[in-house]
């Protein structure tokens, strides 16, 4: 009996930046063997930075443009920022437990995988880029345009959160590195990842800025993202607010000039100078 063929696998290394995007988009499971093979690593971090800097960087300039070339480029750098600073804060805590279940992974390795998730985010933001735009050249207001990009960041995050899962998963079936019970672990990190990153997002506002307002790099509002994000769909719903009445005429009470009143002169002479002057 003739043994059955084996199904070919690519074993090519990502080797380029255009492979790398290629593996991120279209064959991740490529990616993730490459990192478990301990294959290019630090290339790879490299070109993860380097998408994370420049697609999410892109985003967030697109979307600061709304109030103007300031706050434009603000936002283009406090968006790569929140992406590093968030891994930096929940990265030691992820990778330890990790360890303690019984992965076999090395700390680099790890980086990678996570960054790569992160890259992959960078990537479906720069996607969104032409939606944000539109709606931008077509003059939706502040809050329609806040409410965008919150959704926006959201369904990109969770996508590579998704993503670095799916690795992991594949991780586990074929190397035998990663132990499955540590996935569990893993979906609890991306819940703390996005806590996280909420909280560093809010201290980091304003992304995309009021016209209204002064240009500001960090701005002193008070409440919390979820009251904030409350707040701009109520302002959505109730359309745009009424301009306040001009000074000076707030009240419907007629006013009259003051007349001098003259010793002995009674009420009613005052009256009638009022009326005849």
């Amino acid at each position: 009996m003739a043994a059955r063929p084996e199904v070919a696998v690519s074993t090519q290394s990502i080797a380029t930046y255009q492979d790398f995007l290629s593996a991120l988009l279209s064959d991740r499971e490529r990616f993730f063997e490459d990192v478990v093979a301990d294959t290019g690593l630090r290339a790879k971090l490299r070109y993860a930075a380097l998408t994370i800097v420049g697609l999410a960087g892109f985003f967030g300039f697109v979307a600061g443009a709304y109030s103007g070339p300031a706050q434009a480029l603000s936002a283009g750098m406090k968006l790569p920022f929140l992406f590093f600073a968030t891994f930096a804060v929940c990265f030691p805590a992820f990778f330890v437990v990790q360890v303690l279940v019984g992965s076999r992974l090395r700390l680099l390795q790890v980086v990678v995988l996570v960054f790569g998730a992160l890259a992959l985010t960078s990537v479906l933001l720069a996607a969104f880029v032409p939606i944000t735009l539109f709606f931008l050249v077509t003059g939706a207001n502040y809050y329609f345009q806040h409410l965008l990009n919150i959704a926006i960041a959201g369904v990109a995050g969770l996508f590579g959160m998704y993503a670095l899962h799916e690795g992991l998963s594949v991780v586990c079936e074929k190397r035998g590195v990663y132990p499955r019970k540590a996935l569990t672990i893993m979906r609890a990190w991306a819940v703390l990842f996005a806590f996280v990153g909420i909280q560093l997002a809010w201290s980091l506002r304003p992304f995309l800025g009021d016209r209204n307002q002064p240009f500001r790099v960090f701005g002193t509002y008070q409440g919390n993202f979820y009251a904030g994000v409350i707040y701009a769909a109520k302002q959505l719903m109730q359309g745009p607010e009424k301009p306040a009445a001009p000074a000076g005429r707030q009240d419907t009470f007629p006013r009259f000039r003051a007349l001098p009143i003259a010793p002995g002169d009674t009420l009613a002479d005052t009256t009638s100078r009022r009326r005849h002057p």
